[in-house]
């Protein structure tokens, strides 16, 4: 494996999560990404002293009336442009003044590290099938995601590939599909909206 640097970007980047309620999983601290939580309350990260709300946290923007309890974010984003764009940043959604997502982008296709740094928080994944994506002359191209769930914790991430339309926007450099990095997203059962979460048809 490459160096470990990815993990205090991912875990920086990827924060904890207990459930939206407040309920931390089985340990006694809850999973944190980029040091943030789900569950962990809007007065963590803004300030509202008026109803616009200001971010407590440095470059960080706040979007919406999230304190009004309405929805809303608390992000910090950019893009890199060098022939192919790439995204960096992470973005923290709230509602009713508890932030339910967390999604990160890793300004990279190193999927290996990434991977790793999430099997060290959420263990194995439940699933790990590419995408596949196929041109008109029959050329296929997969790109690596997974799907992880610890407790109430759900994590999605995959290599972001661009797209226009319904097809394929082509690096310069590689002839493969042009990627913007990798993409976390971090939430609870209910909001993934995992069938365990529904009622039982079976009932």
């Amino acid at each position: 494996m490459k160096s470990r640097n990815r993990l205090a970007i991912i875990a920086s980047l990827l924060g904890a999560f207990g459930s939206a309620t407040g309920q931390t999983t089985a340990s006694a601290d809850p999973i944190r990404f980029r040091g943030a939580y789900i569950g962990e309350p809007l007065s963590d990260f803004v300030g509202c002293d008026d109803t616009k709300g200001k971010s407590l946290k440095t470059d960080y923007k706040v979007h919406g009336k999230v304190c009004e309890d309405k929805p809303g974010a608390v992000y910090r984003w950019k893009t890199k442009v060098f022939l192919d764009s790439k995204e960096e940043g992470e973005a923290f959604l709230f509602e009713n003044a508890k932030l339910f997502r967390i999604t990160i982008h890793v300004a990279n296709d190193d999927w290996d590290n990434v991977r790793y740094d999430l099997i060290q928080k959420l263990g194995e994944p439940q699933s790990k099938v590419p995408q596949v994506f196929q041109n008109g002359f029959g050329a296929r191209w997969e790109y690596e995601q997974g799907f992880w769930v610890k407790g109430d914790t759900v994590a999605f991430a995959k290599i972001d590939v661009m797209t226009a339309g319904s097809g394929l926007i082509y690096s310069p450099l590689t002839g493969r599909a042009s990627t913007r990095g990798i993409e976390v997203t971090i939430t609870d059962a209910q909001h993934a909206k995992l069938p365990r979460t529904r009622p039982n048809s079976l009932d």
